[in-house]
């Protein structure tokens, strides 16, 4: 085995004279030698590589997102729960709304998936109602059934109980909101007629209109449609507000 040790470091232009290789390649040659079977015994009869460990290739089991999005966010699991299903004003259902209470707030998680030649990328007004009632045939409109933003304390736009944080739609139609507030209850939202969630089809300023803006016949701003509803537009989609079954 030395011999094969010297040949090698010969190709790869090493020289066995020099004192520092000669060590290296004893070295070598001693954990070579070190495999091969002791004087006296016989050899190793182990020819074949050892086989790999067992793989698993059942099918895992499936993973609860929701749980774990809920453990992520310390999500009280006892707390009480209730869910909104929007649909267009055809009924064609584009995400779901699950609230959530946690601690002294509660918890608002909204997933739409839609096709964007109904609802178009952008931001959007995202309010809860003060009915629970979704009409795709108002009298002023698809879903004024659902009445006025909720309004526990009769405050402008921007202060209302109900006033959520918009929602961004991409392009593919789909979007994704994560939001809290601890301006209502779930009973709330189950008492008296109920309440529903409003997507709108423009993006909501909240009433944000600044002392330099006037309306083109020079009234003040904001004006009282502003105040009501933050500019957000028409109602593209409704859920009802009811306990999670």
């Amino acid at each position: 085995m030395a011999s094969q040790v010297r040949r090698t470091l010969r190709r790869g232009g090493a020289s066995w004279r020099n004192p520092a290789v000669a060590a290296a390649a004893v070295a070598a040659g001693a954990l070579v030698l070190s495999g091969c079977a002791a004087p006296g015994e016989a050899p190793s009869t182990m020819t074949e590589t050892p086989p790999p460990p067992p793989v698993w290739t059942g099918e895992a089991a499936p993973v609860d997102h929701q749980q774990e999005d809920d453990e992520m966010h310390g999500e009280d699991p006892a707390g009480q729960s209730v869910e909104a299903q929007l649909a267009l004003a055809d009924g064609t259902e584009i995400g779901t709304v699950t609230i959530t209470e946690s601690g002294d707030h509660l918890r608002i998680r909204a997933l739409i998936d839609a096709d964007p030649s109904e609802v178009p990328p952008g931001f959007k007004g995202f309010h809860i109602h003060e009915t629970g009632v979704c009409e795709a045939n108002g009298d002023n409109g698809a879903f004024t059934s659902a009445g006025s933003h909720l309004n526990l304390d009769g405050e402008d736009h921007a202060d209302h109980s109900g006033d959520l944080t918009s929602i961004l739609i991409l392009d593919d139609g789909t979007g994704e909101l994560v939001t809290t507030t601890d301006r209502v209850t779930v009973d709330d939202l189950l008492s008296g007629d109920g309440a529903a969630f409003i997507l709108h089809a423009g993006p909501d300023n909240f009433a944000n209109i600044p002392d330099r803006y006037e309306l083109a016949d020079g009234g003040a701003v904001p004006d009282e449609q502003t105040l009501s509803t933050g500019d957000s537009g028409d109602r593209l989609a409704c859920g009802v507000i009811e306990e999670r079954s």
